[in-house]
C-alpha cells in the first residue's frame, strides 16, 4: 500500500508543470519591476513605491533620462522591464504627488506610449 501510494505520487508529481509569468496580470507587471531592498529603503524614507504599466514602445533609455528629470524620485529606486513593459521608482510624496510624476515622465516618451499606474 505505501509502495502504491509512493508511485502514485511520483506519477503526479511528474504530471505537474512549473507556473510560468505571462505579462497579462497586474502581479505579473508588479512582480517584473519589484525590488525588496528598495521597497524597504523608500517605506523608512517615507517615500511612496510607484508601479506603472506600460503600453506601446519602451525606449529604455529614454525613460531612464526622463526619470532623472522628476522632482522627488530617487534615481537609485528606478526598476524597468521590457516584458512585461513595466516600471516602479520611489516618490518622495512631499515634493510631488505620485500622479505628477507620472505625467512628468510620460512628456518625455514617444508619442503613443500610455502608462497606467
Amino acid at each position: 500500500m505505501k509502495a502504491a501510494r509512493m508511485l502514485c505520487c511520483a506519477a503526479l508529481a511528474a504530471c505537474v508543470r512549473g507556473a510560468w509569468a505571462c505579462g497579462v496580470c497586474v502581479e505579473d507587471k508588479v512582480a517584473a519591476t519589484y525590488d525588496y531592498a528598495v521597497m524597504q529603503r523608500a517605506v523608512a524614507q517615507g517615500r511612496v513605491m510607484v508601479f506603472c504599466q506600460i503600453s506601446g514602445a519602451v525606449d529604455a533609455p529614454r525613460i531612464r533620462n526622463a526619470a532623472r528629470q522628476v522632482r522627488g524620485l530617487d534615481r537609485s529606486s528606478l526598476r524597468l522591464s521590457t516584458d512585461p513593459a513595466a516600471l516602479s521608482f520611489a516618490i518622495d510624496p512631499a515634493q510631488q504627488s505620485p500622479q505628477e510624476a507620472v505625467t512628468a515622465m510620460q512628456r518625455a516618451v514617444p508619442p503613443g506610449t500610455h502608462w497606467r499606474s
